[in-house]
Formats: C-alpha cells, structure tokens, sequence
C-alpha cells in the first residue's frame, strides 16, 4: 500500500509542478492559464491526501501533514478569489498564495535532488518569496513589468507595437 500511495504522490507532485510551470506561464486569462491552474488544484488535492495517508508509515514526518492542509488552504483561497473577485485587489492575493503553492511543490524537487540538505529546505524559499514580491509589485503597477524582457510572447499590443519601433 505504501508504494501505491508514494507511486501516486510522486505521479500527481510531478503533473501539479508541470501545470504550475505552464500557468505561471501563460497569459493571466481564461483559456491555458485556467486549464492548467485547474489541473495544478485537483493535484494539490491529490498530493495533500496521500500525504495523509501516508503519514502513518513515517509518523517523525507528522509537520508534513501542515505543509499539505498549509498548501491545500492557499490554493483554495487562491481559487475562490479568482472565480468570486469579492476584494479589490484580489488578482494580487491570488497571485501571492498561487506562488506560495508553487514553492511547496518545488520545495521536495529541490530536496531530493539535493539528497535532504538542510539548505535545499529553504532555498526554493529564499528564491522563490523576492519574485512572488516583484510580480506583486508589478500587479500593483509599482514597478516596471522588466520579465517581459524574458518573455516576449507575453508583451501587450502597445508593448509589441513599441518593440517593432
């Protein structure tokens, strides 16, 4: 049963990090970005309940079963408030707790690959919280949306017409 299980974790972390790169992504609008966001919740779902299950095969491991209902709780919000726009600024909340979900998925990608060093705990972190505060910056309009150098696909009309100039 707990290979099953981990099998199934493993499998759904996999396909959440992938839709979550691929909404991240794309243009914030319905088509792609909410396709693949659609997917990266129903992961999150599956990730945080076979956490749980899991649980009891390593119970030193319990602050894990947090992380999942932290995530899970995050994502959910994040969801509400991009199908209901009940606050004004709601885009930006989501946005933060969307990339908070993000960084518990690349967070266990990181420690393994880094066989469990403590710094591989924090690093995703550390990266991770100065970008979600930059693009919540630039949704607030307080700074320059500069990542669209990186990203050219994503430049709006006036931006592609300016560029061509």
């Amino acid at each position: 049963m707990h290979a099953v299980l981990l099998t199934l974790h493993i499998a759904a972390g996999t396909v959440g990090l992938a839709a979550a790169l691929a909404a991240l992504t794309a243009r914030k609008r319905r088509g792609p970005h909410t396709v693949t966001g659609r997917v990266f919740g129903a992961t999150v779902v599956v990730v945080a309940a076979t956490t749980y299950a899991l649980l009891p095969f390593a119970p030193d491991m319990w602050w894990l079963g947090i992380v999942a209902t932290a995530t899970l709780a995050a994502v959910a919000a994040g969801v509400y408030l991009a199908r209901r726009k009940p606050v004004a600024h709601w885009y930006r909340i989501h946005l933060v707790l969307m990339m908070s979900a993000v960084i518990a998925y690349v967070t266990p990608v990181v420690v393994q690959f880094a066989d469990g060093n403590l710094l591989a705990w924090f690093l995703p972190t550390v990266i991770g919280s100065p970008l979600i505060a930059y693009r919540s910056l630039v949704a607030a309009r307080a700074l320059p949306a500069w990542h669209e150098a990186l990203m050219p696909w994503r430049r709006t009309g006036e931006r592609r017409r300016a560029a061509r100039t």
